[in-house]
């Protein structure tokens, strides 16, 4: 999720208008930046796991917390911990995350349908933006900016929906699990019916040569 992000940070800033927007920004866009600082100074394969897993998140989620609270001092460290910890189920609707390592991705995939990315992401805007215009707008120019900085945060995901995403439905692989199937017992029933003929014949064999050798 791109402009979503920011929208979910203004939802969080409604909650306690005494807590600073920029850090709150920040830990929403929290599992992005560190995903950014391990590609320094050269890109790195396999960096995921560490950012955007489920245990990377919350790892994440509580440090950012922490070191809210130890310098600024203020209310706030529980809204730090739920932006960062907003990450990864907002981008398992966009894009397709781990969960504990590098496989499974889970996730909706919708970078590759942008029509759809945008209509969800512009729906998070707008609910998000609607929540901090009834928490911190109270005047006719306040609610006007909102309306602005929503429809600045719609314009930045058309942009971004029309130049990264493709519309390829091939590329398409949402993804909610790994199917896989083991049935028990396979090659058992096998055995036994292979074995069978073979150990009646051996027997019918065994009685014929003991009846020979009291014949004789």
């Amino acid at each position: 999720m791109y402009v979503g992000h920011a929208a979910l940070a203004l939802a969080l800033k409604a909650r306690d208008p005494r807590v600073p927007i920029v850090p709150l920004a920040l830990a929403c866009y929290g599992p992005d930046w560190l995903d950014v600082a391990l590609m320094l100074p050269h890109p790195r394969a396999g960096m995921a796991p560490f950012t955007h897993s489920i245990p990377a998140v919350i790892v994440g989620g509580l440090v950012a917390s922490v070191l809210f609270a130890v310098f600024a001092k203020g209310p706030g460290a529980l809204l730090v911990l739920l932006g960062w910890l907003s990450h990864w189920p907002a981008d398992f609707f966009t894009g397709r995350k781990p969960i504990v390592g590098l496989t499974p991705l889970v996730g909706l995939d919708l970078y590759r349908v942008p029509l759809a990315d945008l209509a969800l992401e512009s729906f998070v805007v707008l609910v998000c933006c609607a929540l901090y215009a009834r928490a911190m707008a109270h005047t006719s120019g306040q609610r006007w900016l909102v309306l602005a900085m929503g429809t600045l945060l719609v314009v930045l995901q058309l942009g971004i929906d029309a130049t990264i995403t493709s519309a390829d439905p091939t590329l398409w692989h949402p993804s909610l699990a790994e199917a896989a199937r083991r049935t028990h017992l396979v090659s058992a029933p096998r055995v036994r019916t292979s074995l069978a003929p073979q150990c009646r014949v051996s027997t019918a064999s065994a009685s014929w040569s003991r009846m020979n050798r009291m014949n004789v």
